[in-house]
């Protein structure tokens, strides 16, 4: 574990590898799981960042059509079509007064040509014209920026990685389990360029989620926080108090600091300000996820793919070049 206060860029929830479907769907704080209600919004105003109007210069006749270097064979024609059309719309997320399309032509900052692609493929996703624009906006807005207080919350990966995704969950929550194998193999993937992030977020519905969460922090005392987080996703069903014992002598636990580590104020604590902190961000769902402080848009489905496209961007944005994973 490591003290540190995360700052990050702005974005939600995963299908993975396994087969699993309905990702973008989460549990929420008053039914045990459907459809999930977490703002889109990074500034968690719950409206999408406004973007100005393009300035008259722009509007007319410097329209681009076509990119050098940007491949857009596997889109349709009229794929094509609404791509430039949102481009020249939608002002460059560096801040000057010029279109996306003209940013990412003339390469003025390193973040249009990121932006473009990001749009290319929520187009080939079938997105309208105007979610484009606000999933756009949310995830490469310079106002889309939050902090998330992490200290002494249980961490995975070098504090010095480039990339950090901090996952507010809850134990109980299927749709949180189906993500935990795929964020397993990211981690694998991405290696000491990505550092993971476990916050607590028992949801009030799930019954068993609280003692889940205060066993995981007991457990981590004795150095396997992550050993028994995944534990406790591999067995969801089986989450009772003698459950957790047996957890925690599969990994040969002192059994009588464990039983007083989970009673401790001390484990309350840490479980109360994570979700205290998940309150102030406006969390009502989880999983709920932040990767260099942006929240994940719930319009997108949070599968292995897109988790990746975005942490490769995130690395290119930090570094400049065009980054790949880890092989």
């Amino acid at each position: 574990m490591s003290s540190a206060r995360v700052r990050v860029f702005a974005v939600l929830s995963v299908v993975g590898l396994l087969g699993i479907t309905g990702m973008g769907a989460s549990c929420n704080r008053n039914n045990s799981s459907g459809a999930s209600t977490v703002s889109t919004d990074p500034t968690n105003t719950h409206t999408p960042p406004t973007t100005p109007a393009r300035p008259a210069s722009e509007t007319g006749g410097d329209r681009v059509t076509e990119l050098s270097g940007f491949d857009t064979a596997a889109l349709s024609a009229a794929e094509r079509d609404l791509l430039w059309n949102v481009s020249n719309d939608l002002l460059s997320p560096c801040g000057d007064p010029h279109s996306l399309a003209v940013c990412a032509r003339d390469r003025l900052c390193g973040q249009c040509r990121p932006a473009l692609r990001f749009l290319s493929r929520r187009v080939q996703d079938g997105f309208d014209a105007e979610r484009l624009g606000d999933l756009v906006r949310s995830r490469f807005a310079r106002d889309g920026v939050v902090q998330i207080n992490v200290d002494g919350s249980a961490a995975r990966g070098p504090a010095t990685a480039p990339v950090t995704l901090v996952e507010f969950s809850d134990y109980e929550c299927p749709h949180c389990a189906a993500v935990a194998p795929v964020l397993r193999d990211i981690e694998r993937e991405f290696g000491e360029r990505l550092r993971v992030i476990h916050m607590h977020f028992p949801l009030t519905g799930h019954t068993h989620a609280m003692g889940a969460s205060r066993a995981a922090v007991a457990a981590g005392r004795q150095g396997k926080f992550w050993e028994f987080h995944d534990l406790l996703f591999a067995n969801q069903s089986a989450l009772e108090r003698n459950n957790l014992e047996q957890y925690a002598q599969r990994l040969q636990l002192d059994m009588t600091r464990f039983r007083a580590d989970v009673e401790s104020s001390e484990s309350e604590a840490r479980v109360a300000s994570d979700r205290r902190e998940g309150e102030r961000l406006q969390i009502d769902g989880t999983p709920t996820m932040f990767i260099n402080g942006r929240r994940w848009p719930s319009a997108l489905q949070f599968d292995r793919a897109q988790l990746r496209e975005w942490i490769t961007d995130e690395l290119e944005l930090a570094g400049g070049q065009p980054a790949q994973p880890a092989r």
